[in-house]
């Protein structure tokens, strides 16, 4: 591994410069980038030496790189948040009303309500996806909506989170949509 590193050194020291460029514009881009990747070399090699010297604390922050990385680049967008409650809906409307499960069923209504209503909100958080319902829609300009004493609070925005966006997924309709097709009620006759 050192040799490896020891070799990225030596193309950067190998440049040499006619005379007509000595001291010019080029000479000194040259240098600078040859200051530059000396730098990250020497940061290369002192982590490598750092990860050998503790592998254990090493695995675990490149684990938590990796997932961090992994989360930002699965993180779900709002048209895959469409796409998973039109689904949803799809999947609850092949059912009879005997047996479509409630909790499911008025879960996914509600949801189509707040987005026909334009009323559902989408907020990305790098790693993670949120989805909250608003009181109106973004273009309304009604008194209530622009006044700053009448919109929510922080303290109560957990109440409006409508659904939670990791990896891929949305959680809380995953699991609301776990066992649509079975209702409870249905078998307590």
């Amino acid at each position: 591994m050192a040799l490896f590193l020891m070799k990225l050194r030596t193309p950067v020291s190998v440049l040499r410069f006619i005379d007509r460029y000595r001291g010019g514009r080029l000479e000194r881009v040259a240098l600078s980038v040859k200051s530059l990747l000396s730098d990250y070399s020497d940061v290369i090699v002192e982590g490598a030496k750092d990860m050998t010297k503790h592998p254990v604390r090493s695995s675990f922050l490149l684990a938590g790189i990796t997932g961090t990385v992994y989360a930002y680049k699965t993180n779900p967008s709002y048209q895959s948040f469409q796409q998973a409650l039109l689904h949803s809906s799809n999947d609850l409307l092949q059912l009879s009303n005997t047996i479509r499960n409630p909790t499911s069923d008025n879960h996914v209504q509600s949801l189509i309500g707040h987005m026909n209503d334009g009323t559902l909100r989408y907020t990305t958080l790098g790693v993670v996806s949120v989805v909250w319902t608003g009181d109106y829609d973004k273009n309304c300009n009604v008194y209530a909506a622009e006044c700053q004493y009448l919109k929510p609070q922080w303290l109560s925005f957990h109440e409006r989170v409508a659904d939670v966006g990791f990896c891929g997924r949305w959680l809380v309709l995953n699991q609301k949509m776990a066992d649509f097709d079975v209702n409870s009620e249905e078998f307590s006759l």
